[in-house]
């Protein structure tokens, strides 16, 4: 069980909301972001990536980026909540799935408590990063996406608010649908509030890294004022995004190794046959468990794990204990810092790109986890390794503000 509560948001008014939120980051190539800016001065991209933000360094570019925001805020481009409430948001996508569930805030004690369980391990780095980030800038573009078991007092809520006029509704341009409605109502409040209280299982699947540096800021403010604080104060929660884990979808994710990695295709498969059978094959997309392809410009290959290998293991993990280390031999390539991504959306075409390209010299394309992987993980209390995990629905920054 967990407390979930309503939320205060800082979101785009009416009037800009089709031009206000972004895609995040990964979604969007640097040129992307540059075209959206050139284009849209209403862009939440505006904020971070101006070309004389990006510029600037350190406290000074944390300080251009709040005086940016701030800016947006006089602007009357976005406004801030004046009372607490929870928001149920919609995402359908092309294919006309429909992703739904509802904004709220956690209190950071439901994690230190066990209540919440984070499933991804995140990058020490980019949590460093982040956390020195969002200090001085007071405020975290979206939710952290948090799955649970199917409530129905949940499905019933929801269900009641998609029969009304929406305070959103809007079309990205890749087609993708959103809506969103308010719910201030006290008696729904409580329900929803009740609803949550009586589940047990809340999994932390997406966005790790500005989890972790949202939690880091507030056992910082907990050492530093006891006596001086509420325990009311924003920092002492998180903004979540709590949906059913039947409407989730979980894709893979494609690894590339960086184009100045070192090795030939013919070294990778020396090293990898003691723990591998291989087959060069001609076509194929995504792998069956216990397979982990890869990709270069000379040729495909299909990886079988030998016999001396658990083969229980999710493939995830096979690749972080058995290939990374060694075609790395534990070089600092092992935190992930030079890997390039695709996100699973996209067809084993996008390693293609990628080689043709010269944006990375190999790729490893590596079956999604499941739930019941997942749920073995968590209780044996083992981190799925750092992007393992690409998730539907996508949500969107800019949409859902939460300032601390």
């Amino acid at each position: 069980m967990a407390q979930v509560l309503p939320i205060i948001i800082t979101h785009p008014l009416r009037n800009k909301v089709c031009i206000f939120p972004t895609e995040d980051d990964c979604e969007l190539s640097p040129s992307d972001i540059n075209s959206i800016i050139r284009r849209n001065p209403y862009s939440f991209n505006n904020i971070f990536y101006k070309p004389y933000i990006k510029r600037l360094e350190g406290v000074k570019k944390y300080k251009a980026i709040r005086r940016q925001f701030q800016k947006f805020k006089r602007n009357r481009i976005i406004q801030t909540d004046e009372n607490p409430g929870f928001y149920i948001y919609c995402i359908t996508d092309n294919e006309r799935n429909e992703f739904c569930g509802i904004v709220g805030q956690i209190p950071h004690s439901e994690f230190e408590n066990g209540n919440i369980h984070k499933i991804e391990k995140s990058l020490p780095s980019a949590v460093l990063e982040k956390t020195q980030l969002v200090s001085h800038i007071r405020f975290i573009s979206k939710p952290i996406t948090v799955i649970h078991k199917d409530l129905e007092d949940i499905d019933t809520i929801i269900e009641k608010y998609k029969s009304k006029i929406p305070l959103y509704e809007f079309t990205r341009t890749n087609g993708y649908s959103h809506e969103v409605w308010q719910v201030l109502d006290p008696d729904d409040i409580n329900t929803i509030k009740e609803s949550y209280k009586h589940s047990e299982q809340f999994y932390i699947i997406d966005d790790n890294n500005n989890f972790d540096a949202l939690h880091n800021i507030y056992k910082e403010n907990l050492e530093k004022g006891k006596r001086i604080f509420s325990g009311q104060e924003a920092f002492n929660f998180f903004p979540a995004f709590l949906i059913s884990q039947n409407q989730v979808k979980i894709h893979e994710y494609k690894k590339g190794l960086p184009v100045d990695y070192p090795k030939t295709t013919e070294e990778i498969l020396e090293v990898l046959k003691k723990h591998f059978y291989f087959i060069q094959i001609d076509d194929y997309d995504l792998p069956q468990k216990g397979e982990i392809l890869l990709y270069a410009l000379d040729g495909k290959y299909q990886l079988t794990p030998k016999d001396h290998i658990d083969s229980h293991l999710p493939d995830s993990f096979i690749f972080e204990k058995y290939i990374l280390p060694e075609i790395t031999e534990n070089q600092s390539l092992i935190n992930y810092n030079e890997f390039k991504f695709c996100d699973g959306k996209r067809s084993a075409k996008c390693v293609e790109n990628q080689l043709n390209k010269g944006n990375c010299k190999f790729g490893f394309i590596i079956r999604p986890m499941d739930f019941d992987e997942i749920e073995k993980a968590i209780k044996q209390n083992i981190k799925v390794p750092y992007k393992s995990l690409y998730l539907e629905p996508r949500l969107l920054k800019g949409l859902f503000i939460y300032e601390i």
